[in-house]
């Protein structure tokens, strides 16, 4: 019987994500989605990583995980040579997959950490979490980033109980990688998790420290191919990618500290007149070069204006709950080509479930849960707030963690009232 429920929520969760196509066909590529797209379909026909989006030279600005994805879903669908209409299409309804996968694994959570009544709960609010459905209906590499990420959670909970712990160990290390090529802040994650399977006293032996080594090779060998390439292709070490000076840069400058609207928010650094000298050199400037100089004019800046780095991370923070009012939020959203309706419409949803989140983070049953478990989307909010925050993207990584928290509010309050702080 939960496994014929479980398959109905996963089933509705589907059916929505597919009426949210049907209801927004006039969806327009922007901005980050363009470029992803521009990779895929150069992927795809076997030109690699397309240089139409670096002024005609190789690059590594954009992780790769999202785009040989997309360009794998073009291939299976026989999209590769189709107009631009068809492959969005399509990777909208791959993204409906990837959303309903995403699903499935908070209910897979619920399960682990609480029960079969709290995993279909988990289920059933997942499925119908507003920000879910609209940001699954955008060309973006976050619900992709969702699902390694939780993929890599569920396996580190597995493996605690297990017998087979350095298969899982590596799986989870694995599944970290994946998260790491597709967003790469990431990186950030593979602390919680080498501490998940580091549970065996004592702890300074072989037999403790073997997992958590396990787990941080399996991650390093998934990565390892990227950076090599990175190495072969812009002729520097770039683990990843070359984004974060351009996130910094457009956070930590005069424009964006000033700025009476929206203060301390990310502009891009074209429009940023202090970094116009290097923006001009961005077609000669090799990628890691700029990267490089981005990065130690933004830290120099907030070196030499520290209480702007708190105010950019409380103002980021209001972003990231919505609260800079409802102008920011679809401005947002539109970023990412979410209609404003459907933003509203997020936004309430997620109030609604922070408000039974708060409720479930106060019962014990939460405290009882792993504390690496929490110390996941604390991470990736510490790895963003200093930076830039957009909702719902940015909040993606997060708000899995706001509907478990629901759902265990949910499942504490249907308990006898004797039992409500179990």
């Amino acid at each position: 019987m939960t496994g014929a429920a479980f398959g109905t929520l996963l089933a509705l969760a589907l059916v929505l994500r597919l009426l949210y196509l049907d209801a927004t066909p006039s969806y327009q590529l922007r901005h980050d989605a363009r470029d992803y797209e521009l990779h895929a379909q150069s992927i795809a026909v076997g030109e690699g990583y397309s240089r139409h989006v670096a002024y005609g030279r190789p690059t590594a600005f954009r992780p790769p995980g999202y785009p040989y994805f997309l360009a794998g879903v073009y291939r299976l669908a026989g999209l590769e040579h189709a107009d631009v209409a068809r492959r969005v299409r399509g990777a909208r309804v791959a993204q409906v997959l990837v959303g309903t996968g995403v699903v499935a694994l908070i209910g897979a959570l619920g399960t682990q950490l609480w029960g079969r009544r709290t995993g279909l709960v988990a289920t059933a609010l997942g499925a119908v979490y507003v920000p879910l459905i609209t940001l699954g209906g955008a060309v973006m590499s976050e619900p992709l980033f969702v699902l390694a990420m939780l993929g890599a959670v569920v396996a580190a909970l597995a493996y605690r109980r297990s017998r087979h712990r350095y298969r899982y160990a590596v799986l989870t290390g694995a599944l970290a990688g994946l998260a790491i090529l597709t967003r790469a802040n990431a990186l950030i994650l593979l602390a919680p998790l080498a501490v998940a399977v580091w549970d065996v006293r004592p702890r300074w032996t072989r037999r403790s420290l073997g997992p958590p080594a396990a787990l941080l090779a399996a991650a390093v060998v998934t990565v390892a191919p990227w950076t090599i390439r990175n190495a072969r292709e812009v002729h520097a070490f770039v683990p990843v990618s070359t984004q974060l000076g351009s996130s910094l840069a457009g956070t930590y400058n005069d424009a964006a500290r000033t700025d009476p609207a929206n203060p301390g928010a990310w502009r891009s650094i074209k429009h940023v007149p202090q970094y116009a000298p290097l923006w001009r050199q961005v077609r000669t400037t090799p990628e890691p070069v700029l990267d490089h100089r981005l990065r130690t004019a933004a830290l120099r800046y907030a070196s030499d204006h520290p209480f702007y780095v708190a105010e950019v991370g409380f103002w980021n923070t209001a972003r990231m709950l919505d609260l800079d009012g409802r102008r920011r939020w679809r401005a947002t959203a539109a970023t990412i080509s979410i209609e404003h309706r459907w933003a509203d419409a997020g936004v309430v949803c997620f109030w609604a479930f922070a408000i039974f989140a708060l409720a479930g983070a106060a019962t014990s049953r939460a405290r009882r849960a792993p504390p690496f478990l929490w110390a996941v989307p604390a991470l990736m909010f510490l790895s963003v707030v200093f930076l830039a925050v957009e909702t719902p993207r940015y909040r993606a990584a997060i708000d899995p963690f706001v509907v478990l928290l629901a759902a265990v509010a949910l499942t504490t309050a249907r308990r006898r009232p004797t039992d409500l702080s179990a």
